[in-house]
């Protein structure tokens, strides 16, 4: 197998279904201590890489406009506006 398919990243949604899954087990509360610490770091780290990933999508989807005057402006596309499941993390 190629080093490429080797390191190829996970997609947003299978780290978005990881989290998930480590959620439900903390949420299961028959972890052991040491087990559900180190499942609240992996967790903490997916959080924070799927929000850096929503937010350059995000960027990605801003609309640049020109107004009558020439005046340029960056206003978010109806797409970004709507809420995310992530959206709570950032609290």
């Amino acid at each position: 197998m190629s080093a490429k398919k080797q390191n190829k990243e996970p997609s947003f949604e299978e780290e978005l279904a990881r989290l998930e899954a480590l959620t439900e087990q903390m949420e299961g509360g028959d972890l052991p201590l040491d087990i559900l610490l180190s499942t609240y770091e992996e967790g903490s780290k997916l959080a924070k890489n799927l929000m850096e990933r929503l937010n350059a999508a995000k960027a990605k989807l801003s609309e640049v406009t020109a107004d009558k005057d020439g005046r340029i402006s960056i206003e978010p596309s109806e797409i970004v506006s709507q809420s995310s499941l992530l959206d709570d993390l950032d609290d």
